[in-house]
């Protein structure tokens, strides 16, 4: 047996701590949310409405990451130097933005008096405060997160194997598709599902672009925000459903997730 030192106790005693923080909450919740309840909850035509919108709206949104992220993540991935770090920086940003700010920076973006509002608003399209502004939120601010955790996957796939479709006469784009897109769709599938969670949970962001508006844009995470002003309890039912709906989605994650680190 290994000595125990004054610096394994505090390794010991920080994890124990950490624990209880997180746990604590969590079982809390979980309390809250006996199994008649959430079955009750499930039965409310309202509760059901917001649930379709937060799956709705985050399905929606996964097709436009993909088609923004991937790309992205393996140009990324693929820089070097001061270019990189350039470009993460300017990736990180929404990340490490407040969610309510981001939810301005959208509605001077996309709303009537923004940046791009007018121009849409010609084409008689208007984004705030409809499903569209949901998913554009969820975009915001979920892309990013994507586009980081997908880079490591695609950093972690070995050079030369690239190296060796490029001499064989391969192009990029087949290079792309055939040689590092196979190498990383285990991990892609689990930030896929990443995506799905983030989507659902989302708040900030959605209340001050999209609103709060039963049946249209009132996503679960908004239901519980309205219910905790008028009914407390609904709230921690809807906060104990939404809780094990991410708990899913992220025993998903590992699941699919490759056991080993990719070479």
């Amino acid at each position: 047996m290994r000595r125990t030192t004054p610096f394994n106790l505090l390794l010991i005693g920080s994890g124990l701590l950490l624990g209880a923080l997180i746990l604590l909450p969590i079982i809390g919740l979980l309390l809250a949310g006996s199994p008649d309840k959430l079955l009750g909850l499930l039965l409310q035509p309202e509760v059901l409405q917001a649930l379709w919108i937060s799956l709705l709206s985050s399905l929606l949104a996964l097709p436009p990451i993909f088609l923004l992220g991937l790309p992205s993540a393996y140009g990324l991935s693929r820089c070097n130097g001061r270019l990189r770090r350039i470009l993460e920086t300017l990736l990180e940003l929404p990340m490490v933005m407040p969610p309510i700010v981001a939810g301005l920076a959208l509605l001077l973006a996309f709303g009537r008096r923004g940046l791009l509002g007018g121009l849409l608003a010609d084409f008689g399209l208007h984004i705030p405060f409809s499903l569209l502004a949901v998913v554009i939120a969820i975009l915001f601010v979920v892309t990013p997160y994507f586009v980081r955790r997908s880079t490591l996957l695609f950093d972690s796939v070995d050079p030369k194997l690239e190296d060796a479709a490029l001499m064989l006469g391969a192009s990029h784009l087949q290079t792309f598709l055939h040689v590092a897109l196979p190498l990383v769709r285990r991990g892609l599938v689990a930030e896929a599902i990443m995506a799905l969670a983030q989507g659902i949970g989302l708040f900030g962001a959605i209340i001050l672009f999209a609103g709060n508006m039963p049946g249209k844009t009132q996503t679960l995470a908004l239901a519980i925000y309205s219910a905790f002003e008028s009914d407390p309890q609904q709230a921690f039912g809807l906060g104990a459903l939404l809780l094990l709906i991410s708990l899913l989605l992220l025993s998903a994650v590992k699941i699919v997730t490759p056991q080993e680190p990719l070479r």
